[in-house]
């Protein structure tokens, strides 16, 4: 046990896996370069059972980074024995509190560390969620909460563009409030280990303005409307690029916006299509004029949210570390005579 112990506490050992992992990362590094979409996918993923799934099917890509997760896991090991080891003998021979500094240093690594390994096996990571302003959308794997999105408010200037950027949301539990906050660009909201990131911006259409008989009417997509006659219509499904096959049915060249039609249906199943690329188009349905006067545009963001349950840890463990190395800096040996004599 002596032998075994003597081994990971030596200093030898944090030398040569030093060495290993910058060569193991440095050809991690031309992997990664020459497979640039497997790992934009993997920036996405969960490492482990990423690394469980699609990498031990794809080990010429993936081993780097299983011989990286072996090399750190020894590396950890080290650092955890050779910290036990240094506190033993502080404590032991009674040494003055600053060489507790060094170990500081390491416990706070260990801790970032673990925060790592636990978000590497738990939680999920999931890009793209577009919702628009006063919308809510479901929290992936959290059938109880919601997240709404309520405003965005932007700081830009002549010189440097984009300042600053908030992102106004609420989370709700059971259909309550019960959390309200801003999502920054580098400033996620995080919430019981759920991240969300704000991702992108913009403004998009909602639903139309159509005139029928001088009334204007504001419908969303997929809603219906009774006109002051009594008349009503629902708007029905887009066609991204109208055309008729030789039936005289409608259907979709390909799958940009680039000729877009609204479907309209009346109470009584008829159909007609209005095109949506210009204002003032128009269609005849059940003897009214239909005219399409403008677009209402709400606001929108996409989010990406991620949980991870190990985002405290890692927190905790960074601001440890950080004073760790300030304590080693500034109050220790040569440099703590140097503040002493600056203070005096």
């Amino acid at each position: 046990m002596k032998t075994i112990w003597r081994f990971f506490a030596s200093t030898e050992l944090t030398i040569i896996l030093t060495i290993l992992i910058c060569i193991d990362a440095a050809w991690g590094s031309l992997i990664s370069m020459k497979n640039p979409a497997v790992f934009q996918a993997l920036d996405q993923a969960i490492l482990f059972p990423w690394l469980f799934s699609i990498g031990k099917t794809n080990l010429n890509i993936s081993l780097w980074i299983f011989i990286l997760v072996f090399l750190t896991a020894i590396f950890a090991i080290n650092t955890a024995v050779c910290t036990l080891d240094k506190l033993y003998s502080i404590f032991k021979d009674k040494r003055p509190w600053q060489s507790l500094f060094p170990q500081i240093v390491h416990i706070g690594f260990l801790i970032a560390l673990l925060g790592h390994l636990i978000g590497s096996i738990y939680g999920f990571r999931s890009p793209g969620h577009f919702v628009f302003q006063g919308q809510t959308i479901q929290i992936p794997s959290q059938e109880r909460l919601l997240l709404r999105f309520d405003d965005i408010e932007m700081k830009t200037s002549r010189r440097a563009g984009l300042e600053d950027l908030k992102t106004k949301v609420a989370l709700l539990e059971d259909g309550k409030e019960i959390l309200k906050d801003n999502i920054q660009i580098n400033g996620p909201l995080i919430y019981k280990g759920i991240a969300f990131y704000h991702a992108d911006q913009g403004e998009a259409p909602t639903g139309l303005i159509l005139r029928i008989g001088g009334e204007d009417f504001k419908i969303g997509f997929g809603e219906g409307f009774k006109t002051k006659d009594g008349a009503i219509f629902k708007l029905g499904k887009i066609i991204p690029d109208f055309a008729l096959d030789e039936k005289g049915n409608p259907y979709s060249r390909t799958n940009g916006y680039r000729n877009p039609y609204q479907e309209i249906i009346s109470a009584s199943g008829k159909m007609a299509w209005l095109q949506l690329s210009m204002r003032g188009s128009s269609v005849k349905l059940e003897g009214r004029h239909i005219e399409l006067s403008g677009y209402i545009n709400a606001p929108y963001v996409v989010l990406n949210i991620n949980k991870d349950p190990g985002i405290w840890f890692i927190i905790i463990g960074s601001v440890i570390l950080v004073i760790g190395m300030l304590l080693l800096l500034f109050l220790r040996g040569e440099r703590a005579e140097l503040v002493r004599r600056i203070e005096n």
